[in-house]
């Protein structure tokens, strides 16, 4: 997740997908059909260091109602402007799996998923241009500790590989966590805007603030589910992958 200032917010979980040769393993009833990254499937803070919850920061840093709203956003419409390419992703990953069943050889199936090597040279650029964005969400102080904390950068063989079978487990844990949230998000946005439209209206300092109070509890479950969501995610793990932890090299927007 850094690189560049567009790279810098903590990506502290290996990438399923994330910097990847798909044409890499050994053999093809045992590599991984997997192409779409992790950074696609979810808006934890297994993809962005603060998260919405702000998991990765000390108190004294965490995020603000608005800054939240505004990095859901951002994720948000991410995920809209990608969806062509994770869906032509996950068609690749069937039609790979498809020829793999049928009993096709490693170089066949290779060569189903060596097409996806555009797809996701165009996700990494996307991605890259999300994270510039987050980090200019931040406050200097937050892109202080973030630069601080960052974990190291992947070698040339980038990071750990994971099994089909970790990948699609981590998976369905990121999308539970989604549909866990996604009433508290909408509601931190809501109280958000509310909060904007009386600052409009000219309401006082403290009313605003008392708006924004509102959102309190959503934050804080956020933020429980997210801490939740690594936890599990670190028990699919391996003990020689959670020390691998790095950071993928992706292109700078």
């Amino acid at each position: 997740m850094r690189r560049s200032v567009a790279l810098l917010i903590c990506l502290t979980l290996v990438g399923a997908g994330c910097g990847r040769d798909p044409s890499g393993a050994t053999d093809v009833n045992q590599e991984s059909l997997t192409l779409v990254p992790d950074y696609a499937e979810s808006l934890a803070a297994s993809v962005d260091g603060a998260g919405i919850g702000a998991i990765g920061l000390p108190a004294e840093l965490t995020l603000t109602t608005e800054q939240k709203a505004a990095i859901a956003a951002l994720h948000e419409l991410f995920k809209a402007v990608t969806a062509t390419d994770v869906a032509e992703l996950r068609a690749l990953e069937a039609e790979a799996r498809a020829a793999r069943n049928a009993g096709k050889t490693r170089d066949e199936v290779r060569a189903i998923l060596a097409r996806g090597v555009p797809i996701l040279a165009r996700l990494g650029v996307a991605f890259a241009t999300l994270q510039a964005a987050i980090l200019q969400v931040y406050t200097p102080e937050q892109r202080a500790w973030v630069l601080a904390h960052r974990p190291k950068l992947c070698g040339p063989g980038g990071p750990p590989r994971l099994t089909d079978e970790q990948i699609q487990q981590i998976r369905v844990l990121q999308q539970a966590f989604m549909e866990a949230v996604k009433d508290d998000i909408a509601l931190i946005r809501r109280v958000t805007e509310a909060a904007h439209q009386a600052a409009q209206a000219g309401a006082s300092r403290e009313r605003v603030a008392e708006i924004l109070h509102q959102a309190d509890a959503a934050k804080q479950a956020v933020r429980q589910a997210e801490a939740r969501l690594q936890a599990a995610i670190d028990a699919i793990l391996t003990p020689e992958q959670r020390r691998g932890r790095c950071v993928p090299v992706l292109h700078r927007p």
